[in-house]
């Protein structure tokens, strides 16, 4: 576990010191703070659903951009072959990398609770609610950051990682709208199969372990399969 870590550590201290990551995580506030200040002052509804949304949507494209060099940097550079040299595993490396993202992400969520607290400095909001919100959120973007990790680990282009990044989790986000059209079964499937619809029950303040269960499921196993693919390149 200590050398997941120190991989983490290592993620984390490059983000730190990258000047694109305090750039991305103002331009993610800005837009998050607009779409913010229209709701608010637009619904007069002392409530985070709206904001959310929206920055999920924006999320789609901020994850990858955070994960593209992750993987797809150290096989460009050709540091991959002294990182699994050393005594650490494939998914050891992808553990801690994945850590490392996420601890970037977290930060800039609980940034984010700026927003409601404004609310409760001028309002009313429901907490409980906002909180269960957030945890939704949280879980929405640690699967993010993994299907950004998979996409890393395809290429050794930080570019193409990151422009199919966001293609599979902007498909993942509207994969729905096609359900209509098509009908049943193919609707119920591509509803569950859809982000944004287990995003909606923590957006309306409910709790559902189903819906927990998917994000951890659609985390864990895109890591597992970045862990596989990056097996499979090392013995090319």
């Amino acid at each position: 576990m200590s050398k997941v870590f120190s991989v983490a550590r290592r993620e984390m201290s490059t983000y730190l010191y990258t000047p694109m990551a305090y750039a991305l995580m103002a331009g993610f506030l800005l837009i998050t703070g607009y779409f913010f200040s229209v709701s608010v002052l637009g619904s007069r509804w002392a409530a985070m659903h709206s904001t959310l949304g929206n920055a999920g949507l924006i999320l789609v494209f901020v994850a990858p951009i955070l994960t593209m060099r992750l993987l797809a940097d150290e096989m460009q550079q050709g540091t991959s072959e002294i990182l699994f040299t050393t005594p650490v595993t494939t998914g050891q490396v992808v553990a801690g990398k994945f850590l490392g993202s996420f601890a970037m992400i977290t930060l800039l969520i609980v940034i984010m609770l700026l927003y409601p607290l404004v609310l409760d400095h001028f309002g009313n909001p429901d907490w409980g609610a906002t909180l269960t919100a957030y945890f939704g959120f949280w879980l929405m973007a640690s699967s993010f950051l993994a299907a950004g990790i998979f996409t890393s680990s395809m290429t050794d282009s930080q570019l193409v990682a990151g422009v199919s990044g966001g293609a599979l989790l902007l498909l993942l986000w509207v994969i729905d709208w096609a359900g209509a059209t098509l009908g049943e079964p193919l609707e119920s499937i591509l509803s569950h199969l859809s982000v944004t619809q287990h995003f909606m029950h923590f957006n309306r303040g409910i709790i559902d372990t189903q819906h927990i269960v998917f994000y951890i499921t659609l985390t864990t196993g895109f890591l597992f399969l970045s862990g596989r693919l990056l097996e499979s390149r090392q013995w090319r």
